[in-house]
């Protein structure tokens, strides 16, 4: 018995050891239309705006238009999302689970996704900065690469920076303010 649980504790070490994580952090500033005639339009905006962003990350169904790679994404149970939901995504003949992490109305969304040889994780942060008259929007992607992925690493990390940028792109084109 002792000789099966070394055994599995060295496996644990090893498979730890063979894993290595990338990570990519970008933001993306929306400008709110600054009148000095009339401060409270700006907060307006600016609240708006931060609205509009979360209610394109928690439409899931929606996904797919503005996150590559996504051809379907439906929610697994019925209930209000939370930390906890988990996703069917689908793409072409393949399947993923998506879990979401963390929660933070409207702050911020964080999910993972299984994907071949690791796991990727997006981050989603949206913050109103009055001060700055600024929406910003934070996008943090970390992929887990195992084994022989790992030798793709610089590769992935590259390809992991470009769909960073396409994606923040893609959600601040879909931010509309409900007022003008």
């Amino acid at each position: 018995m002792l000789a099966a649980d070394l055994a599995s504790a060295q496996a644990d070490i090893t498979e730890e050891l063979d894993m290595k994580i990338i990570r990519c952090s970008q933001e993306s500033r929306l400008v709110a239309p600054v009148s000095p005639q009339s401060p409270e339009a700006t907060a307006v905006w600016l609240s708006s705006m931060s609205d509009s962003g979360w209610r394109s990350l928690i439409d899931f169904r929606n996904w797919p238009n503005w996150i590559p790679g996504m051809q379907d994404v439906e929610q697994m149970d019925q209930e209000s999302p939370a930390r906890g939901t988990q996703l069917q995504i689908k793409n072409g003949n393949s399947q993923a689970s998506c879990s979401i992490d963390h929660w933070d109305p409207p702050r911020c969304l964080c999910f993972s996704v299984d994907v071949a040889g690791g796991e990727l994780a997006y981050g989603f942060t949206i913050e109103v900065d009055p001060g700055e008259s600024e929406l910003l929007v934070t996008l943090e992607l970390e992929r887990s690469v195992h084994g022989l992925t790992r030798l793709l690493a610089f590769l992935l990390e590259w390809r992991l920076r470009q769909m960073g940028a396409r994606l923040l792109t893609n959600l601040t084109a879909r931010l509309r303010p409900s007022i003008t």
